[in-house]
């Protein structure tokens, strides 16, 4: 048979303590909830805002041609902010909501919103055709790095910024709904 108490010099680690032991706290669960409450507030306190890549990206016309400018990193000039579309030529769906994506651009401006599309994640042709399709002229991110920099996880993507380039809300996924509502749902109105 084994015995129940530890060895001389190890603590009881196997039920309530022996007569004329010392009791040692242990963790409380409010004290591990309140550590981990202030380390999300550091978390949150600490961190920088996020703003649009400083990566410099080629041009392409609205005719789906690549421009012949040298590369320069997105930039906002709207009064208000920007809405960054990211689309990528092999998504269905940000194909699919093109159309929409186009007519809440037309929407925005109206607002003092400037709207960029940037077109990446595949080899040029296909992302100059795309530029086609759209009928604007647009940025090239054909090797994803500026996607990646910007956090963009998923397409199509949006990324609503203020003037400076700030980004407040971002929101993946396309939608197909009338300019009016997509941009409530973005967070301008």
């Amino acid at each position: 048979m084994g015995t129940t108490t530890p060895p001389p010099g190890l603590p009881n680690t196997y039920g309530p303590p022996a007569a004329g032991s010392p009791v040692s706290p242990g963790r409380s669960p409010w004290r591990i909830a309140l550590f981990a409450l202030a380390a999300i507030a550091a978390l949150l306190w600490f961190r920088r805002p996020s703003y649009l890549p400083d990566l410099a990206l080629g041009s392409a016309t609205a005719e789906g041609v690549a421009a012949s400018s040298t590369a320069a990193p997105v930039n906002c000039a709207g009064a208000n902010g920007c809405l960054v579309v990211y689309v990528a030529p092999w998504c269905g769906p940000c194909r699919s909501s093109l159309p929409g994506d186009v007519a809440l651009a037309d929407h925005l401006r109206t607002k003092g919103y400037e709207t960029v599309f940037v077109v990446g994640m595949d080899e040029e042709p296909a992302c100059l055709e795309m530029t086609r399709s759209i009928g604007r002229p647009a940025r090239l991110d054909t090797d994803g790095r500026w996607a990646k920099a910007a956090g963009v996880r998923g397409v199509p993507h949006f990324l609503v910024t203020t003037p400076t380039g700030k980004i407040v809300k971002r929101q993946a996924g396309a939608y197909i709904a009338p300019p009016e509502q997509v941009a409530q749902l973005l967070g301008i109105s």
